[in-house]
């Protein structure tokens, strides 16, 4: 009867050990991705990032759009990308493309940036102008 005593308060123990790490675990992943969520989501620096210029290199297959932003927040900002919206004449939405800025952006940095809408299996949809804008993830 000892024995098996001995063996349920040893598995007893190691229950709550298990459980005790875990609850540690789940706390210290909670933390850091609270962490992780809010450096890539920071709206408020988000929103003083500007596009300073840009402009349409027009192809048949290919539309680029060259440009810069910058950073006039006082924060570096992990994730961006910079989102084109394509319009025809009467100024409905027909495309969007969409490229990320590796590396992120640095309080105060500017920087180039090239989209590219269309592909060979899939020209640019026919626009008469476009709209650039920075988003995040």
């Amino acid at each position: 009867m000892s024995v098996l005593r001995n063996a349920a308060e040893k598995v007893g123990t190691g229950l709550l050990v298990g459980v005790g790490f875990g609850i540690a675990a789940g706390a210290i992943y909670y933390v850091i991705n609270e962490k992780m969520m809010a450096a890539a989501w920071n709206d408020k620096a988000l929103e003083k990032v500007v596009v300073t210029k840009h402009e349409r290199v027009p192809g048949k297959v290919f539309a680029l759009i060259l440009g810069t932003v910058e950073n006039q927040s006082a924060e570096t900002l992990r994730t961006l990308s910079i989102q084109v919206d394509l319009f025809d004449k009467n100024g409905k939405f027909v495309d969007q493309c969409q490229h990320y800025l590796a590396g992120g952006l640095r309080a105060g940095e500017s920087r180039n940036f090239k989209v590219s809408c269309g592909s060979k299996e899939r020209p640019v949809a026919a626009h008469e102008s476009y709209n650039v804008r920075v988003g995040g993830m």
